[in-house]
C-alpha cells in the first residue's frame, strides 16, 4: 500500500499574519503592539509573541544546527575541598546513574578540592575507572599545572582510552581571577604545549575546555557568553597552529563549557548559535571537523539562597534546555548549592532531574527537537549574528588576550550586568521566592560549610624545564607530578621568569543577593530585637477594593525581610489607626483604589502619621494627588516598576528600635 502524507491544516485557509495583528489590535484596544506583547533581550532581540517561518531559514548543515546523539553525558561536579570527601561523593555520583564527572579543583580548597600532589589526585579519584567514567577538570583557579597531575595519575594506571578533559583554560581564568602567574604569550605556548602532549598521548582526551560561563556568570549577555568563548578558542588555535599543530589536530583538542538557566528559549538557543559559530569559524580555517562538544553547565547566577527549593524548578529547566539543545554533557547543580557544600539530598536531586528526563521522559530519543520550530531557529539565527558581532569586536582589538587586558570584555559585561541589576531591582525581572512571592517565614535550610584546606610548601624538583613546544614542556612536568612536585611548584614553573598578566576581573553575581541581603537585615533584626521587622497594610474600604494593591504591597516589603499585617478595612481614619497601633509596626503602607486614594487617603495619612509611622507609604503611584498626599505624611510610593531594593534599603535605614 503506498504511504500517504497526512497534511492535517490542508483543508483550512492560510491566514495572513496581517490579519491576526488586526484582531491583535482589537484585543490590546489602542495599546502599542511593541510595548504589551514583544519583549527584549539584553543583547537587544526582539522576542515575538508569533513566529512564522518568513524572514528564517532552517539550517540546512546538520553540524551548525546539532542533533541529539542518543544519551547526552550525565555529568555532575564534584568539588568538596577534601580529597577523601571528594572522591566519596564521585563514587557515590557515578554508582548512582552520572557518567562522568567534573572535577573542580582549587590548591586552596575555596572552590574546590584541594588537590597539590599527584597522591592528592590519586586520591580524589581512587576506585573511579577512568577508561569508563570520563573526568573533565574544572582548573579554574590554575587551569594549567593540574593537566600534569591528571596526565601523570593516567600514565601511572596505564589508562590509554582517557575520553575526558584536562581542563586547560588560562584566558578564562584571566577574566575570572584577574590574573595569571605568567604573561599571555607564555600562557598560551603552555596551552598548545598541553595540546600537542594530549594528542599524542590520550587521542579520544581533550586538553582544553573554554568555560565560556564564567561571562554569564557575571552578568553579561548570552551573545557576550558565545563571543567571548568563541574568540578565546580561536585565541587557542593560533597558539596551538603556531606551534606546527596541524588545523584538524588543533580543533579536535577544543571543547565548550557554556551556562544553561530559567531562561528556557535562550538556553536552547545559546547552544544551537554556539554550534552554528563555531561550525563558521572552523569552516574558515580549512578544518575537516565542524563540531566540538559543549557541555551545558546549569547557571550559578541563577541559584537563590532563599526559598531554596524553588532551585530545583531552575535547574530542571536548564537541563531540559540543554537536552533539547542537543548538548554533549549536561552539569545540573543541586539545590542548595547557593548555601555552601550541597548535601546529599541536593546532589541525588540534582542527578536525578537529568535522569528521569532521560529515562522516563525520553528526551534523548528526539533529534533536534527544536528544529523547524520558528521560534527556536530565529532565535538560534538572532543570537549568533550577536555573538558573532561581539567575537569580531574582540578580534579588532588584537584578540582575547588584549581584549581582556585592555578592559573592553569587561566593560562591555559589567555594563549589561548593570542593567540586569537594574532590571531585578524594580522586579521587572522577577525572582520567584525571593523578589516574587516570598516566604518570610520559611525555615533555613542547614548546609554543612566548606572545610578548611591546608596548603603545604613547595615541592618537588622543576629545574631545568625545556621550553613549551611540541609537548615537550608538558612531558617535564609530568615527569616532576610523579617525582612528588605539588601544585605550587609547577604554577611557578609554568610562570617561568616572565611577568604575570593582569585584567580586572570580572565578579560573579547571583541574581538574587541584592533582595536577599535585604532579607538577611530583616532577619538580623529578629534576632537582635526578638521580632521582625513589620509594616501595617492600611487597607481603605472593603476588601474588594483593597485586595489588589494590599497584596501587591506585601509581597512588595516580604521580599525585603519586612513582615506584612493586614488592617480590617474600613474608610474611617481611626478604624485603621487603631489597627496599626495593635499590630506593632513601625511603617504603615494605605492601599486602595485610585478613588478612595482621592477621598481618604490624605485623612489616613495624617493620622497614621500623628500615630508614630516612622514612614508611611502609598500603594500606587501618586498622579495629581501627589503633593496633597506628601503633605499629609506620605514618605514615597511603591508601584510596579520602582526601584524597590532601594525603597527597601531605604525602610531599613529608618527602622526604630522596638
Amino acid at each position: 500500500m503506498p504511504q500517504e502524507t497526512l497534511n492535517l491544516a490542508a483543508e483550512f485557509p492560510a491566514v495572513p499574519q496581517d490579519a491576526w495583528l488586526k484582531l491583535v489590535d482589537k484585543v490590546l484596544a489602542g495599546a502599542p503592539f511593541d510595548k504589551k506583547l514583544v519583549s527584549r533581550t539584553y543583547e537587544g532581540i526582539a522576542v515575538q509573541p508569533l513566529y512564522t517561518q518568513g524572514g528564517t531559514k532552517v539550517a540546512d548543515d546538520a553540524a551548525a544546527r546539532g542533533t541529539l546523539r542518543g544519551e547526552w553525558d550525565v555529568r555532575q561536579s564534584v568539588g568538596a575541598p577534601r580529597p577523601a570527601d571528594a572522591n566519596a561523593q564521585i563514587i557515590e555520583e557515578l554508582e548512582a546513574g552520572a557518567t562522568s564527572i567534573t572535577l573542580r579543583l582549587d590548591p586552596e580548597g575555596g572552590a574546590g578540592v584541594a588537590v597539590h600532589t599527584l597522591a592528592d589526585l590519586e586520591r580524589t579519584l581512587d576506585g573511579v575507572l577512568l577508561d569508563i567514567a570520563p573526568v573533565a577538570l574544572d582548573a579554574y583557579v590554575a587551569p594549567f599545572p593540574y593537566a600534569p597531575l591528571l596526565a601523570a595519575l593516567l600514565e601511572k594506571q596505564a589508562v590509554k582510552d582517557f575520553a575526558g578533559n584536562f581542563g586547560v583554560d588560562p584566558l578564562s581564568t584571566l577574566a575570572g581571577r584577574g590574573r595569571l602567574p605568567a604573561d599571555a604569550a607564555t600562557a598560551l605556548a603552555c596551552t598548545a604545549d598541553a595540546a600537542a602532549y594530549v594528542a599524542k598521548t590520550f587521542p579520544a582526551a581533550r586538553a582544553i575546555q573554554v568555560n565560556a560561563h564564567v561571562y554569564h556568570a557575571a552578568g553579561g549577555s548570552d551573545a557576550q557568553e558565545l563571543g567571548a568563548g568563541v574568540a578565546t578558542a580561536v585565541a587557542y588555535l593560533r597558539a596551538m597552529t603556531a606551534a606546527g599543530m596541524s588545523v584538524d589536530g588543533a580543533c579536535g583538542q577544543i571543547a565548550f563549557s557554556v551556562a544553561v538557566d530559567a531562561d528556557f528559549f535562550l538556553s536552547v538557543a545559546k547552544i544551537r548559535a554556539l554550534r552554528r559559530v563555531w561550525a563558521r569559524v572552523t569552516e574558515a580555517c580549512g578544518a575537516s571537523t565542524r563540531t566540538a562538544p559543549i557541555t551545558a553547565a546549569a547557571a550559578a547566577r541563577m541559584m537563590s539562597r532563599r526559598d531554596p527549593h524553588v532551585n530545583m524548578l531552575r535547574a530542571t529547566v536548564a537541563c531540559f534546555a540543554g537536552g533539547i539543545a542537543g548538548a554533549d554533557a549536561v552539569t545540573v547543580l543541586p539545590f542548595d548549592a547557593a548555601l555552601g557544600t550541597p548535601g546529599a539530598l541536593g546532589r541525588r536531586v540534582a542527578r536525578n532531574t537529568q535522569l528521569v528526563l532521560l529515562e522516563e521522559a525520553h528526551l534523548a530519543r528526539v533529534s533536534d527537537p527544536a528544529g523547524g520550530a520558528w521560534m527556536f531557529e530565529h532565535l538560534t539565527d538572532a543570537l549568533a549574528e550577536k555573538a558573532w558581532a561581539f567575537f569580531q569586536e574582540i578580534e579588532k582589538r588584537g584578540g582575547m588576550a588584549d581584549a581582556l587586558t585592555s578592559g573592553f570584555v569587561g566593560e562591555a559585561v559589567a555594563a549589561v550586568a548593570a542593567e540586569r541589576r537594574k532590571n531585578i531591582a524594580k522586579r521587572k525581572d522577577a525572582l520567584t521566592g525571593v523578589s516574587e512571592f516570598p516566604n518570610i517565614h520559611e525555615r533555613p535550610l542547614g548546609t554543612p560549610r566548606p572545610w578548611p584546606a591546608v596548603r603545604p610548601e613547595p615541592a618537588g624538583d622543576v629545574s631545568n624545564l625545556p621550553a613549551p613546544g611540541a609537548g615537550e614542556f608538558m612531558a617535564a612536568l609530568v615527569r616532576a607530578a610523579k617525582g612528588g612536585a605539588n601544585i605550587s611548584a609547577l604554577i611557578k614553573a609554568a610562570a617561568r621568569p616572565n611577568p604575570a598578566v593582569v585584567a580586572k576581573p570580572l565578579a560573579p553575581m547571583r541574581l538574587g543577593e541584592g533582595f536577599e541581603r535585604l532579607r538577611d537585615a530583616g532577619d538580623a533584626f529578629r534576632e537582635t530585637y526578638g521580632k521582625r521587622p513589620k509594616v501595617f497594610l492600611a487597607n481603605i474600604g472593603t476588601p474588594a477594593e483593597f485586595t489588589a494593591r494590599a497584596s501587591f504591597a506585601k509581597n512588595f516589603f516580604e521580599a525585603g525581610g519586612i513582615e506584612a499585617v493586614a488592617g480590617s478595612g474600613g474608610v474611617e481614619p481611626e478604624m485603621v489607626l487603631r489597627d496599626f497601633k495593635a499590630s506593632g509596626a513601625t511603617f504603615a503602607v494605605i492601599c486602595s483604589t485610585d478613588a478612595l486614594y482621592a477621598e481618604k487617603a490624605n485623612d489616613v495619612a495624617k493620622a497614621l502619621k500623628d500615630g508614630g509611622a516612622a514612614a508611611i507609604y502609598l500603594a500606587g503611584r501618586g498622579g495629581e494627588n501627589e503633593s496633597a498626599v506628601r503633605a499629609a505624611g506620605v514618605d514615597d510610593f511603591i508601584f510596579m516598576g520602582c526601584d524597590a531594593e532601594s525603597v527597601l534599603g531605604a525602610a531599613h535605614g529608618r527602622l526604630q528600635k522596638p
